[in-house]
């Protein structure tokens, strides 16, 4: 855990909103830093991400390189199996509890693509 909190968690997979758990933050740190965020009103956000010196703390940009928030990985499970990160956009702070490693992302169609 300690190594973890020194390095950085692994956040690859998706998180739900801990309130209505209509709201879904995916994260693939391999495939170019990329996260998505689909709201509950199936509003797709997509982007990269950037580890700041806190390496738990990722900056995420839209995919026209503007600042979207920030998110805070609190902590992941040593089997990845639990987890919670917080999203903090504007004045606002939204907690995320992790579903699954396996990253999944809407795609136009409104399909789900899955990078597992």
């Amino acid at each position: 855990m300690q190594k973890c909190a020194s390095e950085g968690f692994a956040i690859d997979g998706f998180y739900r909103d801990d309130k209505t758990s209509r709201e879904i933050l995916a994260f693939h740190e391999e495939d170019n830093c990329r996260w998505q965020l689909v709201d509950k009103d199936g509003t797709c956000t997509d982007g990269q991400f950037k580890r700041t010196d806190d390496p738990n703390i990722l900056v995420i940009k839209k995919e026209n390189g503007e600042e979207f928030g920030t998110v805070h990985v609190a902590y992941i499970s040593r089997r990845r199996d639990q987890g919670q990160i917080y999203l903090i956009r504007n004045t606002k702070v939204t907690r995320f509890y992790l579903v699954s490693t396996d990253p999944a992302f809407t795609v136009e169609s409104g399909d789900v693509d899955t990078d597992g």
